[in-house]
């Protein structure tokens, strides 16, 4: 059972947009993640004054998900992945970060995507974040 001429051309045809969009789809899918260096921050300052400029408008600042902050403030706690600035922002720090040196009480400037505002514990919630200055 031999294949005609037509024939080898369609199934070679076929193949080809296959692998195409396969290896197209490969790369939409497991395109790589932005780096919090790359993205436009949004509000640089104070943690007071961000939380004062938040309060009325907290969905304003949590949806959308790709608003970038830089605050500075005084650690007020820490666990394995983040610490809490002012006792109401937790920011979790990115993979691989160690927050070993970091001391409760210690003054930090520290750059961090909005993820969501925790109504609760009154918390706002940020991640990607990384430590600009102890």
């Amino acid at each position: 059972m031999s294949l005609s001429k037509k024939n080898k051309k369609r199934l070679l045809i076929a193949l080809i947009a296959i692998v195409t969009v396969g290896v197209g789809g490969y790369f939409y899918l497991y395109q790589s993640h932005q780096s919090i260096n790359d993205m436009e921050v949004a509000f640089k300052g104070n943690s007071q004054d961000f939380l004062t400029k938040i309060e009325g408008s907290a969905d304003e600042w949590t949806t959308g998900g790709n608003k970038v902050v830089e605050l500075t403030g005084v650690i007020s706690g820490k666990d394995l992945k983040g610490v809490t600035v002012n006792g109401s922002i937790y920011f979790q720090l990115e993979e691989g970060t160690k927050t070993d040196n970091l001391k409760e009480g210690q003054k930090i400037n520290i750059k961090g995507r909005i993820i969501g505002y925790d109504d609760i514990l009154e918390e706002l919630k940020l991640d990607k974040a990384i430590i600009l200055k102890k």
